[in-house]
């Protein structure tokens, strides 16, 4: 597993919309805003699954992922990994803890780091 360098963690926690892309099993692409995404530690992105649709059917039969964020200085990052979704459990009621109570809460999704990369340059 890779780990996230940490001006990319940084970068991550200035955002607050992130873009998020999936892949079905038959190579139909999918790409959805997400707001509440979070770095738990340099290895572990979490994303709260509050509305997904086909993002949640990509991930079910392809746990591949990635997304973007932007730094004004140093420009994007691209983060990619393996997903896993959790209904139930320690990290799942973590995700519980810091999303909007008004707000459907109906799994978390797990992005284990894989690749990082600036621009065209990969990082990790």
């Amino acid at each position: 597993m890779a780990k996230l360098p940490e001006e990319v963690r940084k970068a991550i926690n200035k955002q607050d919309v992130f873009p998020i892309a999936t892949c079905s099993s038959d190579g139909v692409s999918n790409v959805v805003y997400v707001a509440y995404l979070k770095a738990i530690d340099d290895e572990i992105v979490l994303i709260a699954d509050n509305y997904f649709d086909k993002t949640r059917s990509n991930i079910l039969s392809n746990p591949k992922m990635a997304f973007v964020v932007r730094d004004k200085d140093k420009g994007s990052f691209q983060i990619k990994g393996t997903v896993e979704r959790l209904t139930d459990g320690q990290v799942f009621e973590e995700m519980q803890k810091w999303v909007r109570d008004d707000l459907p809460r109906v799994a978390v999704v797990v992005l284990h780091v894989e690749e990082v990369y600036n621009g065209a340059k990969r990082l990790v």
